[in-house]
């Protein structure tokens, strides 16, 4: 009931109670037809709402800016409304980029009203949507609202550059032919070595100047054979390793490195998983081809830096989720405590790779003073930082957001990594 009712009720009363007080006839007649007027509101006040929600976005699946066409049917399956507000609520991370979503009318029994309208989505995974739905009399003084929740997914995959030239040598390989050197002889680009010729061996892979010294001995050039590999990627969603900006924050370049690594390597045909670790332990176990790269790009659509007092450091850090000796990508802007983790896995066989989004120069660009002396300290704690990970036997990828993720890769990562035991820690 809204206090338009009760006002309505005072004027009724006051223009009683003046009739009465001034012995006037007339004006309590007055009072007959608001009096009438009042019952009948209240006889067709509106009953308890009973509506059907139907909810189409197409496509349900995209990229951030892509626009999305969303459509809802609203069926009244009660009586019939004489006026009716209807309201999508979105989520946060959509706006409406073209027309309204909401819509005021009548709607008679079993009778539908169709809205459309087109949004934009940042990167996420949009499962519960809302629609708010308040009905009137048509005396307005009655009004009944409800919300009506609707199960609709959407998926906003993050929006990632393509990447080239990635040189990787982990310790180990797997039994398919690929682009990652193997340390075996066999069939390939790259000389490896030279062996005594056996029957069967092609003649243009003979070494003549090896065998000119020789008066009965031919040699064979070997060369090494090339093969794809098994590639780790951990995710850091530690919300202290975070930092906000009004655009964005930096935990969303974490998570365009991840998926621009994750689409290389598997285009490479390398077998691919991802380790997020923050608020949880989110998984995606190893795995080939286009589908198993949706699948990934769906697992960071959907993360999230969280909070856990358990995984505060990477100390937790599952290694054993990868295969032994394999490779392992380390998206993270970087904390001095976990630097034994690094050396933890090194020792254990991995070949090690960290991204890291460089949190200085992030947090810089908010500020216009750049040439204070705490910036300066910074810049030169984050150099000493990475050069104690490079120590560890680490390849370290110091990117700095506001420059392309290509630039950066490719400066460190387009030659084969400098020491040779991957097994011990070098220099």
């Amino acid at each position: 009931m809204k206090k338009s009712v009760l006002f309505f009720i005072g004027v009724i009363l006051t223009v009683i109670i003046g009739g009465i007080a001034t012995l006037q006839r007339d004006v309590l007649v007055l009072s007959i037809p608001l009096i009438i007027f009042l019952f009948s509101a209240v006889y067709h006040k509106p009953e308890e709402c009973c509506f059907s929600i139907q909810r189409e976005i197409q496509p349900d699946h995209g990229f951030p800016e892509t626009p999305l066409k969303v459509k809802i049917i609203v069926t009244n399956k009660g009586n019939a409304i004489h006026e009716i507000a209807i309201q999508d609520v979105l989520p946060c991370g959509l706006k409406i980029k073209e027309g309204k979503a909401s819509l005021v009318t009548a709607l008679n029994r079993l009778a539908h009203i169709e809205i459309e309208y087109q949004i934009e989505a940042q990167r996420g995974h949009y499962e519960n949507f809302e629609v708010n739905l308040r009905s009137h009399d048509y005396s307005g003084f009655f009004e009944t609202s409800i919300t009506i929740s609707s199960q609709t997914l959407l998926v906003i995959k993050p929006h990632y550059p393509r990447l080239s030239r990635i040189k990787i040598r982990p310790p180990q390989t797997r039994g398919f032919a690929g682009p990652i050197a193997a340390r075996q002889g066999g069939s390939g680009i790259d000389f490896f070595g030279v062996r005594e010729y056996q029957s069967g061996d092609p003649e243009r892979q003979i070494n003549w100047k090896i065998a000119s010294r020789y008066e009965q001995d031919l040699f064979t050039n070997v060369y090494e054979q090339e093969r794809v590999a098994d590639v780790g990627i951990v995710l850091d969603a530690r919300q202290s390793m975070d930092i906000p900006g009004p655009s964005g924050s930096l935990f969303e370049y974490s998570v365009i490195a991840a998926a621009s690594f994750a689409e290389y390597f598997l285009n490479e045909g390398n077998r691919v998983s991802l380790l997020s670790y923050g608020g949880g332990l989110g998984k995606i176990f190893p795995g080939y081809g286009r589908i198993h790269k949706d699948r990934i790009l769906k697992a960071l659509a959907r993360a999230n830096p969280g909070k856990n007092y358990a995984l505060d450091n990477l100390a937790l850090l599952p290694t054993r989720f990868f295969p032994a000796k394999s490779q392992i990508v380390v998206i993270t802007p970087l904390s001095p405590q976990d630097i034994p983790v690094y050396i933890q896995m090194r020792a254990h066989g991995y070949a090690v790779i960290v991204v890291s989004p460089d949190p200085v120069s992030f947090e810089a660009a908010l500020y216009n003073d750049k040439d204070s002396l705490a910036l300066r300290m910074a810049y030169a704690e984050r150099n000493l930082l990475l050069q104690q990970i490079q120590r560890c036997g680490v390849q370290v990828v110091n990117w700095r957001v506001d420059q392309p993720l290509q630039m950066a890769a490719r400066k460190i990562l387009s030659r084969q990594p400098a020491f040779s035991r991957l097994n011990g820690l070098t220099a």
